[in-house]
């Protein structure tokens, strides 16, 4: 808990090993999946994208053309919005120390006051993020990721979930590796990134099977952008200013899928699909509802005659947004589309983090009642009940009020 409130992490990432495919990937399909190696001769981590897919990279590391400094020197580099970040503020050491294990997860956990965290990938965040990539390959490289990360929640499987990867270069390949996750895995939900792929974008018919699948397993389809996609039309737009890009993309990618979802009646003819946009903040959400719902009376008949609610409507029955705790702006986005539509991503552990002052800035940044419902919000985005969160407790070794009284329980 964080003050007393219920806090589920709605987007909390991990660091994938660096010899997870030596360990992990079908071996018919080690030769097509190169990583980086040291002197020893064993993977090593590197940055995002070095891993290459058949000889191609995963990512847009390949646009740089020339060197940049990681480090600025021996300042510590604080965002004056979320009074943390973590790149050279040392908040990390826990972790690294630790290579990033699953103990640490939780480590992290406890020091946000998360009851339970969806985890999300970070290098697989772009590892699929190309045109026309095989779809057996495609599968592949989800079973190997999937199953690690299956593996890695078993060290506390209560409080730690885990969204599968897909291989949405064949819906039909995607529908069974979701199934196959959910039903043997445990998993809560897919991610999936707003970018086009192979030519479809989210109104397509071609995904319907997949919006079926997501509502009769209950499960969550959760849009994530990570700005280094090579099919994102940002590259082609602003090039290797990363800077750019990722201040674009992370808005302009999750309004595309969000107008795609509404207007061309995906929530329409998929009423109990949730939805969840992650880590993109969400004020952007209020006003792109009402330019939609402005053009309604004159396309609506002729172009969309099949919507039956209003784009608000639509959004608060589907959707949900996530803030990253330091936005000045939580109290007036609550306002427009209720709190009990927001969640949160706190992005551990990655450098642009606010952790461990997430849900700090949250109860900073909103009402007590607005923070409550926010930090709650991931319950609802999921699906977590009651009894959910009596489990992660009792694995946590806390106490919860069993008819009025507190009883203190023990780790599991």
């Amino acid at each position: 808990m964080k003050d007393n409130l219920r806090f589920v992490d709605s987007d909390m990432h991990v660091m994938e090993p660096p010899d997870l495919f030596e360990r992990y990937l079908d071996p018919k399909f080690k030769d097509r999946v190169s990583v980086r190696v040291g002197a020893d001769g064993r993977p090593n981590r590197g940055p995002a994208g070095t891993i290459l897919i058949d000889g191609e990279p995963t990512s847009d590391v390949d646009l740089q053309q020339y060197r940049k400094r990681l480090r600025s020197g021996a300042t510590k580099v604080i965002s004056p919005l979320s009074g943390s970040r973590l790149q050279e503020t040392d908040r990390l050491d826990f972790a690294i120390e630790r290579d990033y294990n699953a103990e640490a997860q939780v480590m992290g956990m406890a020091m946000e006051g998360v009851d339970i965290a969806v985890l999300y990938p970070t290098t697989g965040l772009g590892l699929l993020g190309r045109n026309g990539i095989e779809p057996r390959l495609s599968l592949a490289i989800c079973e190997a990721y999937n199953n690690w990360i299956h593996e890695f929640c078993q060290y506390s499987p209560e409080r730690l979930k885990f969204v599968a990867m897909l291989p949405m270069h064949d819906v039909h390949l995607a529908c069974r590796e979701l199934v196959r996750c959910v039903r043997e895995l445990g998993a809560v939900g897919s991610f999936i990134r707003p970018n086009l792929l192979n030519g479809r974008y989210w109104h397509s018919n071609y995904w319907d099977p997949l919006y079926s699948a997501h509502e009769e397993l209950n499960v969550t389809w959760g849009f994530h952008e990570g700005v280094s996609a090579k099919y994102s039309h940002m590259i082609e737009l602003y090039g290797e200013n990363r800077f750019y890009r990722h201040v674009a993309a992370h808005w302009i990618e999750m309004q595309q899928a969000l107008i795609a979802m509404i207007i061309g009646g995906v929530f329409e003819f998929h009423p109990k699909l949730r939805v969840a946009f992650l880590e993109s903040q969400n004020s952007w959400v209020p006003g792109l509802l009402s330019r939609i719902e402005n053009d309604y009376p004159q396309y609506r008949e002729s172009h969309a005659p099949y919507l039956a609610l209003t784009p608000r409507e639509y959004f608060r029955r589907n959707c949900w947004a996530a803030v990253e705790g330091s936005e000045p702006e939580i109290e007036a986005t609550a306002g427009l589309i209720g709190a009990d539509r927001m969640c949160v991503s706190t992005d551990y552990p990655h450098f642009d983090s606010n952790f461990p002052n997430v849900a700090n800035n949250v109860l900073k940044n909103c009402s007590r009642d607005t923070a409550a419902k926010i930090l709650m919000g991931g319950a609802n985005v999921y699906g977590f009940t009651e009894a959910d969160f009596q489990k992660a407790d009792k694995a946590a070794g806390l106490s919860i009020t069993v008819r009025g009284k507190s009883v203190e329980l023990q780790p599991a």
